[in-house]
Parts: C-alpha cells; structure tokens; sequence
C-alpha cells in the first residue's frame, strides 16, 4: 500500500497558504525560525533592513556563535544565580520562594533587566 504526505506551509503570523517561505534569524543569542508569506516576509525584510545595514556579519567559523549552546552551570553556580534572582526579584516586590524552582517568568525578567 503507497502512502503519500502532503505539507501544507502556512504564514506563522496570518495562516495564509500559498508562497510560504521559512525565514531563519537569531536575536541575542537565540536562533528562530519562522514561516512566512510574501507580504509578511517583506514587513519582517523592511523592519530589520537598518539593523542589517549596520550590522557585522559572523565571519562564518565555529566558536561562540549564537548556535553553540550556553555552558551548563555548575550546581553551586545555579544556587548562587538563583540567590541573586530571588534577591532581586524581591527588592522588586514580586513573591517569591525562597526554595525550589524560580517562576521561569521571573528568571526572564532577570535577564530583560541586563542581570546575569
């Protein structure tokens, strides 16, 4: 018996079918990967063209590129980064425990406030 997959792309942002592409880009250090048609794939184009324009590009070789995986922390150094979200998060009034597992939405205000 013969199977046959059809993949239909649709525009992540407006569902629309047709002359989907995937656009691939990365922002501080996170690669992502989105589908696109072509009238949102030009409002994403014109958006980051003066970001582009000044912009370096990587020189191509392996090293601390946005695709290598961040260095794994030790048990004591997550202890201690977790120390300092609680600290912080609490001088900025927000609950939290002072054991266990930090709110990932916390741990994401920490690092959007520039803190590592």
């Amino acid at each position: 018996m013969a199977r046959r997959e059809i993949v239909t792309l649709e525009d992540d942002l407006d569902g629309s079918e047709g002359d989907v592409r995937t656009v691939k880009f990365g922002f501080e250090g996170v690669s992502y990967e989105i589908d696109l048609g072509p009238a949102n794939h030009d409002k994403l184009a014109l958006a980051l063209a003066p970001f582009v324009a000044a912009a370096r590009k990587e020189n191509g070789r392996r090293g601390a590129s946005s695709s290598v995986k961040p260095k794994e922390l030790s048990a004591a150094e997550q202890r201690a980064f977790n120390q300092r979200v609680r600290e912080w998060a609490k001088a900025q009034g927000q609950e939290v425990n002072d054991r266990g597992r930090v709110a990932a939405k916390i741990v994401e205000a920490y690092k959007a406030a520039g803190l590592h």
